[in-house]
């Protein structure tokens, strides 16, 4: 594989197209709800936004520990692995979302004692998680294809499944929710319908690849091999820890300023729907890391793994000054969008220039994150999602103990950021010792 600035740019355009659909479900989830009557409504979404984030982000290791293990067995041109290390967390992702779904309602109670919603918040919460955990188990499958996906470098196949999903999400959310004023239900049916989409999008991009095996010498009795089940689990158990522990320091965010009042819970839900938008464009060149290391170091390419650190970190910097750069120039417009309540226009726009600065804040995170993932090298992410966790809460809880306020909450999640950035810097040589040919 030849690494250059064409060929990454090659992988990374459609990956910020189909990015970039990710979160406007949110975004359009955000806005419908945040020019309902009440803030109660947007604020029920971000308690339902982050139970689902802990269940599909936690379970995202499926997706990371594929893409990690599918490329370097393409860079070592192991075909018969290439198609298996698909089927393997397939079959996971389907029993554990059948699991979860039936195990709803304790996740409900489970949910209510550990985020302390307002109790003018269940109804309408429990409401949007019960409709949104029928999609679940098409969803999981669906990040187990994208891993695929990434892994074999078809970032085009990703662009297609994402937009799929997303672009359904957003048009069904509108009709259901706005023209047919089914409100929350109707966005949380819209979900549903767009991951069923996706699923049935995935299913056919699949069959068109899969044309290019050679299913007559594949061995399916591999299918079963425990060696290969538990790599897959060991990378994932930590890929599994660092994911929910990352997830665990933005609900704790969303408690927090629950705790403050019912307005910074749903203002803070305003500025994460905005991080993640800026996120999962970045992560279009963390993805490209994740293939383009992942294929060198099966191919023992060294040189290459210096290339696609260098170039893919370049776009990502750019990428991140150039979001700031439009959070600032559009500022009041931006906010107008997310909601016409007054009093969470005035909360928005008091914390705008730390919402400028965080794509820069988070870029260095989210590559490194691309770089570990295609080296699966989980352990290390794992042990520096542990230290900046810990900074995390150590600073919120210590240093501003109860005279917390949205500013200070938002800081701390900056600074979390940041340290995950210096943590997994420190890790980095790492990277370059997996292969043994100078």
């Amino acid at each position: 594989m030849i690494i250059n600035r064409r060929n990454i740019w090659s992988l990374s355009w459609p990956l910020i197209i189909a990015n970039f659909t990710i979160p406007l479900v949110g975004l359009t989830d955000t806005i419908i709800m945040g020019h309902m009557p009440e803030s109660t409504y947007i604020a029920a979404i971000a308690i339902g936004g982050i139970v689902f984030n802990f269940m599909y982000a936690g379970l995202n290791f499926l997706r990371m520990g594929t893409t990690g293990i599918v490329s370097q067995k393409l860079g070592s041109k192991d075909f018969d692995e290439v198609l298996l290390s698909l089927l393997r967390p397939l079959f996971i992702a389907f029993l554990i979302g059948i699991i979860l779904f039936l195990s709803k309602e304790f996740l409900f109670n489970l949910s209510v004692y550990f985020l302390t919603p307002d109790e003018k918040l269940h109804k309408l919460y429990k409401e949007y998680l019960f409709l949104r955990m029928i999609g679940l188990p098409a969803g999981l499958l669906n990040i187990v294809f994208l891993g695929w996906f990434f892994g074999m470098q078809k970032t085009r196949a990703v662009m297609m499944q994402l937009i799929t999903i997303n672009v359904v999400n957003v048009i069904c959310s509108l009709y259901l929710a706005v023209v047919l004023d089914y409100g929350i239900f109707g966005v949380a049916l819209g979900s549903v319908l767009a991951q069923f989409s996706g699923l049935f999008m995935s299913i056919i991009i699949f069959s068109y690849s899969i044309k290019k095996f050679n299913l007559e010498t594949l061995n399916f009795i591999k299918f079963k091999s425990i060696s290969k089940f538990l790599k897959l689990f060991s990378i994932s158990k930590d890929l599994f820890i660092r994911t929910m522990l990352m997830v665990s320091v933005q609900a704790y965010v969303i408690k927090k300023a629950g705790l403050i009042g019912v307005d910074q819970l749903a203002t803070i839900e305003i500025l994460l729907v905005i991080f993640s938008l800026s996120s999962y464009l970045l992560d279009a060149f963390a993805h490209s890391a994740e293939s383009c290391v992942g294929v060198s170091i099966g191919s023992q390419n060294k040189i290459n793994i210096y290339k696609a650190i260098r170039i893919t970190t370049e776009f990502a910097l750019f990428f991140s000054i150039f979001i700031g750069i439009i959070l600032y120039l559009f500022e009041f417009y931006l906010i107008s969008i997310f909601t016409n309540i007054s009093v969470l226009r005035d909360l928005t726009l008091g914390l705008w220039g730390l919402v400028i600065i965080t794509p820069f804040i988070s870029m260095s995170a989210f590559q490194l994150d691309g770089i570990f993932i295609g080296s699966t090298l989980a352990k290390e992410m794992r042990n520096c999602i542990i230290f900046s966790s810990l900074f995390f809460f150590i600073i919120l809880e210590y240093l501003f103990e109860n005279n917390l306020d949205l500013k200070e909450l938002y800081s701390c999640f900056l600074l979390f950021l940041i340290s995950r950035g210096v943590f997994l810097t420190i890790y980095l040589p790492r990277v370059f010792k997996l292969v043994k040919i100078d």
